[in-house]
């Protein structure tokens, strides 16, 4: 009878060695591949933040193009209606040119014309008055004719002035039109040359945008990469963690059905919260329970040895009372709230004396898996890390059961 008891403790000893061995090494593999995840999110981070730079800059250069656009479009404008204003500034050149040599030509042809009759005048003298006097019918004839050569005199001093006159005015013009015209031209010339240095600067800044545009395609594209890394990582990740809680609770399975087997004794009550031996749960064992309660508790004492981590969930790398228990209940499929004040009030309320295998311990605060006997598991202490303890070491608030 012995002998057949210490065969079925050295058969649930090396299922529970083999069921840590594979929880270890998936762990590894799983903590490796989270790491490398939490890289390359890291990654894709960084190259969100270059987009994000990118497109700022980008649309700040784009805005500046906007602006060089209408700018240009301005001077286009300016400098075509410069362009006629010169071409007709050259027709009103043109024109008072023409002008003004007509005017010189008639002052030159008036000119003339009086040298003419002045010479007459003079040459002829006192033989012309004789003439003029002989000739007239009477003294009221030659008034008349000497008269008359006075007016004629007299117009063509006036007729000579109003051409000098009409001369000199055209000549004013036509100085005012070369002044304008090339004022124009020198208005052009500035309108050329900014124009000019526009468009070289819109031509820099489009060169600038059409890069900003080949790094954001390129950042782009790497972020496409990373999202489908990260993608491929989470499916592995799934898979080696649906592998692994397939292993464990094989193996949990097998330990409860070699216990169930063995005709070793149960723990009816024992010694306090004394040091824990390893993850063979201090000798502890599971008693009483239904056959569900019996398998979470049996599963939670492969963990005992494993360290305390405030906010973990992890039943290898370390969890923290709650995280322990939650862990432990979604192996087996079950829903439980995080924290342990919610898992206190959550699932179903029995007394302590009701209290089974699996059930879980709620000391307000701070909660642990019932193992039978008067004895619970769960994660203490970050000195202790998971261990078994007496069931009665504090208060207990309520006993819950989700099963």
């Amino acid at each position: 009878m012995i002998k057949r008891r210490k065969i079925h403790i050295r058969v649930i000893a090396l299922i529970v060695t083999l069921c840590l061995c594979f929880s270890v090494q998936a762990s590894a593999t799983e903590a490796d591949l989270k790491k490398q995840q939490k890289e390359t999110q890291r990654q894709l981070d960084e190259i969100n933040n270059q987009m994000k730079s990118i497109e700022s800059q980008q649309k700040a250069v784009l805005a500046e193009i906007d602006s060089l656009d209408s700018e240009l479009m301005n001077l286009v404008m300016d400098l075509e209606i410069l362009a006629g204003d010169l071409e007709l500034k050259q027709e009103e050149l043109e024109q008072a040119k023409a002008d003004y040599e007509a005017a010189k030509q008639q002052e030159e042809a008036q000119y003339e014309a009086m040298k003419l009759r002045i010479q007459y005048i003079y040459e002829a003298g006192e033989t012309d008055y004789l003439s003029m006097f002989l000739e007239a019918n009477s003294f009221a004839d030659f008034l008349n004719r000497q008269e008359y050569a006075n007016e004629i005199h007299k117009q063509d001093r006036e007729m000579l002035t109003a051409y000098q006159e009409i001369r000199d005015q055209v000549a004013e013009l036509r100085d005012q039109l070369e002044q304008e015209k090339l004022e124009l031209e020198t208005l052009q010339a500035e309108y050329e040359e900014e124009k000019a240095a526009v468009e070289s600067t819109l031509a820099q800044k489009r060169a600038q945008e059409a890069d900003f545009e080949s790094q954001l395609a390129n950042a782009q594209a790497k972020a496409k990469e990373y999202k489908n890394k990260i993608k491929e990582q989470t499916a592995q990740l799934k898979k080696l963690e649906a592998e692994r809680r397939k292993k464990e609770a094989a193996a949990a399975a097998a330990a409860a059905a070699a216990n169930k087997n063995s005709s070793t004794g149960t723990i009816k009550g024992g010694a306090t919260s004394a040091g824990n031996t390893g993850s063979s749960g201090g000798g502890a064992t599971v008693s009483g329970g239904s056959s569900k309660g019996s398998s979470i508790a049996n599963f939670a004492l492969q963990f005992v040895g494993r360290p305390y981590v405030s906010g973990g969930t992890s039943l290898t790398n370390g969890a923290d009372c709650s995280g322990f228990t939650w862990a432990v209940y979604q192996n087996f499929g079950i829903s439980i709230p995080r924290q342990s004040d919610a898992q206190g009030r959550g699932g179903r309320e029995v007394s302590y004396s009701e209290a089974q295998a699996g059930d879980i311990i709620y000391y307000g605060g701070h909660v642990g898996i019932y193992l039978g006997g008067g004895r619970i598991v769960h994660a203490s202490t970050e000195r202790t890390g998971i261990k078994t303890e007496n069931a009665l070491y504090r208060s207990i608030k309520s006993v819950r059961r989700y099963y």
